[in-house]
């Protein structure tokens, strides 16, 4: 069994895109940034909930805050971002694994930064938006050792 998910796992890091389909894609992740932002800006609870939170985590961003907080709604469910929603890793950093079966609900966008060399052989940095997933607490459960 795990050579069908190690062999799986390899032809799907294989998969390539043309250009025009990365392009497509970060086109539709850099407007669905946009439409959230918008909103993001007029939530005034959400605003409230992350300055108390963020004087917990320190360092987090609005946007993905929101974001996820957003999601969290849209599937009812309860609790602050960066509190009941994490990632796989994030769960099993605090003692918990997700339960058999369960598929992330939450997603959001984040930016990444990364450096690069064009074609003159010149170093350059570039920002693209990547989507994260997440788990909320009701869909894990503590790890018994």
């Amino acid at each position: 069994m795990f050579l069908f998910y190690l062999s799986y796992a390899i032809n799907m890091s294989k998969i390539t895109y043309t250009k025009e389909e990365k392009q497509k894609y970060f086109k539709g992740l850099i407007e669905r940034w946009r439409q959230n932002k918008v909103l993001a800006d007029q939530d005034l609870d959400a605003k409230e909930k992350f300055e108390a939170i963020r004087r917990e985590a320190g360092k987090i961003s609005y946007y993905s805050f929101y974001f996820t907080l957003q999601d969290m709604r849209k599937n009812n469910l309860d609790g602050n971002p960066y509190v009941d929603c994490k990632t796989f890793h994030g769960w099993m950093k605090s003692g918990f694994k997700i339960k058999k079966g369960e598929k992330s609900k939450i997603s959001g966008i984040t930016w990444k930064e990364f450096e690069h060399e064009d074609s003159n052989g010149e170093q350059g940095r570039s920002v693209y938006p990547k989507v994260y997933h997440l788990f909320h607490s009701t869909q894990v459960e503590p790890i018994i050792t």
